[in-house]
């Protein structure tokens, strides 16, 4: 660990300028430029992909199954961070206003759970939601 202030992460208005390595990774990356050094080869890396690719994969689906399908992953990921978190007021000491973030990221991690498997259940070819 460093004594170098971690950059808090800004929620991005172009959800593109995102991609790359998820933030749960990149706040453990505590050297003053080692986060945004990463962000920028994320954002590399995007770049390349989108550029490089000659034609689109064939996915076996249409592509908007297939862009849910990750969006459901990295909703998965999520869910499960939020669980993690949602669980440390029941596992470690923690002061009063951080148990109360802890139990809300437990609230938001069911809710999460509750968007998951509705993606799930769209993503069934046939099925629909009511």
């Amino acid at each position: 660990m460093t004594d170098h202030p971690v950059e808090t992460p800004r929620p991005f208005v172009d959800w593109e300028r995102g991609e790359g390595f998820r933030e749960t990774l990149l706040m453990y990356f505590t050297g003053r430029n080692d986060a945004p050094a990463l962000r920028h080869v994320g954002a590399l890396l995007y770049d390349l992909a989108l550029g490089a690719s000659h034609e689109w994969p064939a996915w076996g689906e249409s592509q908007t199954r297939a862009e849910l399908r990750a969006a459901l992953a990295d909703l998965r990921h999520l869910r499960g961070f939020l669980h993690a978190v949602g669980q440390e007021h029941e596992l470690s000491r923690l002061d009063p206003p951080d148990v109360v973030l802890s139990q809300f990221a437990a609230e938001q991690a069911r809710e999460l759970a509750r968007i998951v498997e509705e993606l799930e259940r769209r993503l069934v070819p046939g099925q629909q939601s009511s």
